[in-house]
This record gives structure tokens, C-alpha cells and sequence, in this order.
């Protein structure tokens, strides 16, 4: 009895895992690569009523149209309101054979992330 629960708590833990949001960090350091592309899989109407003004507007449920256009791309971080549908995005992306995809979570919350003031930035000397 002992085995299946913890066998079944690592199955909850690991497909918890596969929709978490990068970390801040590694998020900014993927924008600042012209190799990546900012991937907002919300609908049209979500995406003209505000968006990150460098970001790629590709629906989730039309992504699989779309996919040829990303293979340029070394890097793809997938957005959306909250980081439900981009969670989404990433399996789907990750099953179509792209590796290097990150879920950056909802897409005010990314610009919140990459809006360093001067002040947070810590320079090393």
C-alpha cells in the first residue's frame, strides 16, 4: 500500500511539474537572445486588447497551424492571461518534437518580470 502511494505522489508531483512557469531569471535571460520567440497563445481579441510588443500572437486552439514558423527559433517561451493555456501550449509543442520551450505564465505578470528598474539590477565587480 505504501508503494502505490508514493508511487501515485510522484505521478501528482511530476504532472504538476510540466505546466510550472519558468523563473524569473532564466525568463530574462531568454528574452534578451534574438534566438527567442514570445509565443501568446491567447485569442486575437485578448491579444489586441494587450500584449508584449515583442510577442507572437498564435491562439492555442490554432497553434498547430502555426508551428512551421517556430522551428526558426532556438528558444520559445509560451504566455497567455494566467498560465493555464500556455501550459497547454508547451505540451502540445513539446509532443510536436520542439525542445527549449518555456511556460512563462500570464503575460502581464512576464512584463513584470522583464521591467527591471535600476535599482534591482545588481552590478558585480
Amino acid at each position: 500500500m505504501m508503494k502505490f502511494i508514493y508511487l501515485f505522489s510522484l505521478l501528482l508531483i511530476t504532472l504538476s511539474c510540466k505546466g510550472q512557469v519558468a523563473d524569473a531569471d532564466t525568463l530574462r535571460q531568454l528574452v534578451a537572445k534574438e534566438t527567442t520567440a514570445i509565443v501568446d497563445v491567447r485569442t486575437v481579441k485578448e491579444f489586441e486588447e494587450g500584449h508584449l510588443q515583442s510577442s507572437i500572437n498564435m491562439p492555442l486552439q490554432s497553434l498547430s497551424d502555426s508551428i512551421g514558423v517556430l522551428k526558426q527559433y532556438e528558444n520559445i517561451i509560451v504566455i497567455c492571461r494566467s498560465g493555464g493555456r500556455s501550459a497547454k501550449a508547451k505540451t502540445k509543442l513539446e509532443e510536436e518534437g520542439f525542445t527549449n520551450i518555456y511556460n512563462g505564465g500570464g503575460w502581464k505578470q512576464l512584463k513584470e518580470v522583464l521591467e527591471l528598474k535600476e535599482h534591482e539590477i545588481q552590478h558585480v565587480e
